[in-house]
């Protein structure tokens, strides 16, 4: 015990020695959020605090909370203040927030809209932001701010670093494990629904780690990233980044990464969606050794050199920008046919009904969306003509066209269709009979749709197949088939697509696409189907002809480069009549009808009525004379594609 003046002033001694330390803790590097001078915990009083929580955005319910930490040590307290998504935008409001300390941890858990499907997703994910509120009312909780979480907790708590500099460090290493460089601010800060450079990388980390796995493969991927950066400040797990890349090539080289942004625009929440697709590309480039292809690399060769992926050894050669496989189209590495073979194994003799013959050929093309993963045997093989979803998804219908366009073979045409109506029997699809097709008229195509169905479960899945004949101008008829896919869940009755009862098309053409007159010397309806809701119209200009026999014809490089220049006023004009800007693209051409490449377009508008998708490339077109010489005409030619939002009023009968 102290007793008397000894007791006294010890007593003094050990509050003085107290206080001492008191102030050398708080101005300490213990102290989380700064260094030795740094003004130290700061209490939040009745402050607001808002922002989005993305994956993708997530929906409409999802719970949000703002958790209180220690100023200290980074510990929760208990203490938290809770909120909901107000939309499915992913954005949220809390109200009168009062802490003891600046520091917080936001948290989202719930469904969000995944960018690579376009769905919301199959289960709940949790998302984290930690984040000084000191000068900040807005907090965007996203997966950067996530993967940088635990890292930030590690270099404060044990390296004594200020919360703003183990953030900036935090999320330079996590944007260099996907091959990103740049000083974006704070992750809080970012947007996938904004422009910016910080909002792409986002987009393309959100994207990238997403790939092909679920919820559960995405949240084990999150969780071993977050492990291996919170002490060693670095990713190397090299078989999970191979096959994240071996999935960016495909979905690149195929075309289908086009789908990410058409999903995000859909969503309707975006102004401008960022360029992330730049950051999804490097990083395949990169994970296989490319590197970067530009003006200067023009026709290099270059292999993969990463012995994990499953293109090993494949080479690659830099055309216009990007690494693409010599000599092949873009093909997926899921599936393809050969020979009536498919890679599910050989073709079964079921007695599923076949009115056409045996055989198969596949020429690959790019695809829409994803069907599901029990008719995985069209993606590399077909082209997608559109989609359409009735009851909250409950029943989704795909419109697909057969590969290629088999030029006065009709046989051949037959024998693609039997190979798919053999590979469905092996699946287990049966026979269902025949209805009345889609099509507007019976000139091209035949009266009759074969359908065949397969349940599984709660879902009834249901394809049709209507032969079809494109009548050519140089060339002859092409024949080919279309294919309708039907799914239907939890019993969802069908809604018919079409009402056979009242046919009604659009014949006029659109107001919307009057100034492609003044750009264009021809103009025609060039194909329309599921009762008119499509219209296409291809417009053509030719600027300069050749005249020449066709297996003597090389193409005048520089009459291609004339129809290049007259293409340019009319893809500048786009913009000022509506039209966006979607992305562009190189296709190989035939040495003898045009260039070694071919470069191509895209735009999109979209009006209370219809979508408008656009399509423009140059391109050398053969016209024959008695079939001894050719005029072969440079232009350009601009196809567009109207999907109309519902039919038009009938009047009387059927046109």
């Amino acid at each position: 015990m102290f007793t008397g003046k000894n007791s006294i002033f010890k007593w003094c001694n050990f509050f003085g020695l107290l206080a001492v330390s008191a102030m050398f803790w708080a101005c300490s590097d213990n102290v989380a959020g700064g260094a030795s001078g740094d003004a130290g915990v700061v209490a939040i009083k009745d402050r607001d605090i808002a922002g989005v929580t993305q994956k993708g955005p997530f929906v409409t319910g999802s719970a949000v909370t703002v958790q209180e930490l220690d100023g200290i040590t980074l510990k929760q307290t208990g203490k938290s203040f809770k909120g909901t998504i107000k939309s499915d935008k992913g954005d949220f409001a809390i109200k009168d927030i009062n802490l003891q300390s600046q520091y917080a941890i936001l948290e989202a858990n719930g469904y969000y809209r995944d960018e690579i499907s376009g769905k919301k997703s199959s289960g709940t994910v949790t998302l984290r932001a930690l984040t000084d509120l000191s000068d900040r009312k807005t907090v965007n909780i996203n997966l950067l701010t996530h993967l940088e979480y635990e890292r930030v907790k590690y270099l404060v708590t044990e390296k004594k670093k200020s919360i703003a500099d183990a953030k900036a460090q935090a999320d330079e290493e996590i944007l260099a494990a996907f091959g990103i460089e740049g000083n974006f601010g704070n992750p809080e800060d970012l947007n996938i629904f904004e422009s910016g450079d910080g909002n792409a990388a986002l987009l393309a980390v959100s994207v990238l780690m997403q790939s092909d796995v679920d919820v559960a493969g995405l949240t084990e991927r999150m969780g071993e990233f977050s492990i291996a950066l919170a002490e060693g400040g670095s990713w190397d797990d090299v078989d999970t980044k191979t096959a994240i890349a071996d999935w960016a090539c495909d979905v690149d080289l195929k075309g289908t990464l086009a789908n990410v942004r058409k999903n995000v625009e859909s969503w309707k929440y975006a102004d401008s969606v960022p360029s992330f697709e730049k950051y999804v590309t490097n990083f395949w480039w990169d994970n296989y050794g490319l590197g970067v292809c530009n003006a200067k690399r023009e026709n290099e060769t270059k292999r993969n050199v990463n012995k994990l992926s499953k293109l090993y050894n494949e080479y690659f050669v830099c055309e216009k920008g990007r690494w693409v496989i010599p000599g092949e189209e873009p093909q997926s590495s899921s599936s393809s046919w050969s020979g009536g073979t498919s890679s599910f194994g050989e073709r079964s003799s079921s007695s599923i009904y076949d009115p056409f013959v045996s055989s198969s050929s596949s020429e690959p093309e790019d695809t829409i969306p994803p069907l599901p993963v029990e008719l995985d045997f069209f993606d590399s093989t077909y082209s997608f003509d559109g989609y359409r979803s009735f009851g909250e998804g409950k029943q989704e219908v795909w419109f697909l066209i057969s590969p290629g366009r088999l030029v006065n073979d009709r046989e051949r045409r037959d024998s693609i269709a039997s190979a798919l109506v053999n590979l469905m029997g092996t699946r287990g699809f049966a026979f269902e009979g025949t209805i009345n097709n889609d099509s507007l008229d019976n000139v091209r195509c035949d009266t009759l749709s074969y359908v065949y169905s397969l349940k599984k479960e709660n879902v009834v899945y249901k394809i049709s197949i209507t032969k079809e004949l494109g009548l050519g101008i140089m060339y002859g008829s092409s024949y080919f088939f279309k294919v309708k896919v039907v799914v239907l869940k939890d019993g969802f009755e069908e809604m018919p697509t079409t009402d056979y009862s009242s046919l009604r098309f659009f014949r006029d053409f659109p107001e919307e696409l009057a100034f492609m007159e003044d750009y264009s010397s021809t103009k025609v309806r060039a194909d329309y189907d599921d009762d008119s809701l499509m219209i296409s119209w291809q417009f053509r200009r030719n600027v300069d002809s050749t005249s020449s026999q066709m297996y003597q014809f090389l193409p005048d490089l520089s009459k291609e480069k004339k129809a290049e220049e007259a293409l340019k006023p009319l893809l500048e004009v786009l913009p000022d009549n509506g039209f966006t800007f979607v992305k562009s693209d190189s296709l190989g051409r035939n040495s003898n009808m045009s260039d070694s490449v071919v470069v191509r377009y895209f735009y999109e508008m979209e009006t209370p009525a219809a979508r408008f998708m656009l399509r423009a490339e140059v391109g050398t077109v053969g016209y024959p004379y008695f079939g001894v010489t050719y005029t072969f005409k440079y232009g350009y030619t601009v196809d567009v594609y109207v999907y109309y939002k519902q039919k038009p009023e009938r009047k009387g009968r059927s046109e």
